[in-house]
């Protein structure tokens, strides 16, 4: 009877295991897409940053804006919004509401200048940002701007209601030739917190790059580059995730995301 009660015991036991790891796995999982998730939505609009307020008078330059744009420029405070909910071409882009504004403060700004981009009901393919992203321009050479991002508390809603709190300290640096982007690099590191309200920290090393030929795509992504999520589980060690980025020759950029616990996951863009 004891040989009998220790074998349906083994059995439970060894029953339940697969459901634990597959807890582990899906908590791993949501981990990672919420990454690849956050960082997709922070490249969405960083191109915006290195474009000059005179360009946004340009119709050439309005035609190329993804989503089309209905744009309003405030003279007086050098402040553009570019509006979502009116579009200003026939086809009415799929996925995109709301607005961004870019405050400059001044035609051409100058080292230790800021610029701010606000986000007023602004949503992507129902993911929703609030609040603000701050710039502050450090260096300006012939063909280079760098900028550093001191934005403070930056959130993004899921669709699904759940939210992610950002705090991006990068540093991004564009080439420029003739006004026109045709490079853009980002490094350093981000602080945050995830949707369980855990606290993690994002290291970029080496840098995210993205390259010209791919940068007129409508939602830009990084050529190359790694990004490694440390995230600080409540009554746990911490787990550490990597995206890793590639791209082919079509411009298809491919997101490999390294969790924790060895398993990979593929997306694109």
């Amino acid at each position: 009877m004891k040989r009998i009660i220790t074998y349906v015991s083994l059995l439970v036991l060894f029953a339940c295991q697969p459901d634990v790891n597959r807890d582990l796995q899906i908590n791993q999982s949501f981990e990672g897409e919420e990454a690849y998730w956050a960082s997709k939505s922070l490249d969405e609009h960083l191109y915006l940053v290195f474009q000059p307020w005179a360009l946004f008078d340009e119709e050439s330059f309005l035609d190329s804006l993804p989503g089309c744009p209905e744009i309003s420029r405030d003279t007086a405070a050098f402040s553009v919004t570019l509006n979502y909910d009116r579009p200003g071409c026939t086809e009415v882009p799929v996925g995109r509401k709301g607005s961004i504004t870019l405050e400059y403060g001044r035609e051409s700004p100058t080292e230790g200048d800021t610029l701010r981009l606000t986000f007023t009901d602004y949503e992507r393919e129902g993911t929703a940002v609030v609040g603000q992203r701050v710039f502050r321009f450090t260096e300006l050479l012939s063909g280079e701007i760098t900028v550093a991002e001191l934005t403070n508390s930056l959130r993004l809603l899921h669709p699904e209601g759940s939210s992610t709190r950002l705090k991006p300290a990068y540093l991004h640096r564009a080439t420029m030739e003739s006004n026109k982007l045709i490079e853009l690099s980002s490094q350093r590191q981000m602080q945050g917190r995830n949707w369980s309200g855990n606290a993690f920290e994002v290291l970029v090393d080496p840098q995210k790059l993205q390259s010209s030929a791919c940068l007129s795509e409508s939602l830009p992504r990084p050529a190359s580059g790694t990004e490694t999520w440390t995230i600080h589980r409540t009554g746990g060690n911490p787990v550490t995730h990597e995206l890793v980025y590639t791209t082919s020759d079509a411009c298809e950029s491919r997101t490999t995301i390294r969790l924790d616990e060895g398993v990979d996951m593929e997306k694109t863009p």
